[in-house]
């Protein structure tokens, strides 16, 4: 791997975007789903009133309005259960770019940790020398 200077600061700055992106997500799936629950709480009332009407003979709404309803409802779930899909093939690509970025910025942090010791070394070891003692 090679070292450049602010390479730390570029892996954290983009890990910092894909959290947000990872967010952005997350929020864009909660949303679907909550779309997608709403949908069938409406199908289950929808139910409840077609069987009503037949049970006692009576109803508000008519019965082809309910049938058209439930049709458009589920090409709506299709439509989002597909969305929903994407979207958390997408949630998971995110989230594994994060993780690959933020085992890169381990990575990284281990090597300039090892460089650093390294100098150290050096430095202990010129000066043992220059000021003409043996080492231990």
């Amino acid at each position: 791997m090679t070292l450049k200077s602010g390479s730390r600061a570029s892996f954290q700055a983009m890990i910092k975007l894909q959290l947000l992106t990872k967010a952005r997500h997350e929020m864009a799936l909660s949303c679907l789903v909550a779309q997608s629950h709403s949908v069938e709480e409406e199908n289950t009332a929808l139910f409840k009133m077609q069987n009503d009407r037949f049970e006692g003979g009576t109803g508000i709404v008519p019965a082809d309005l309910i049938m058209k309803r439930l049709e458009t409802n589920k090409a709506k779930l299709t439509q989002l259960k597909e969305r929903i899909a994407a979207e958390k093939r997408d949630l998971l690509m995110v989230s594994r770019t994060v993780d690959i970025l933020q085992a890169r910025l381990r990575q990284l942090e281990n090597v300039l940790e090892r460089k650093a010791a390294a100098d150290e070394i050096e430095e202990f070891v010129i000066h043992t020398i220059s000021a003409g003692t043996s080492l231990p």
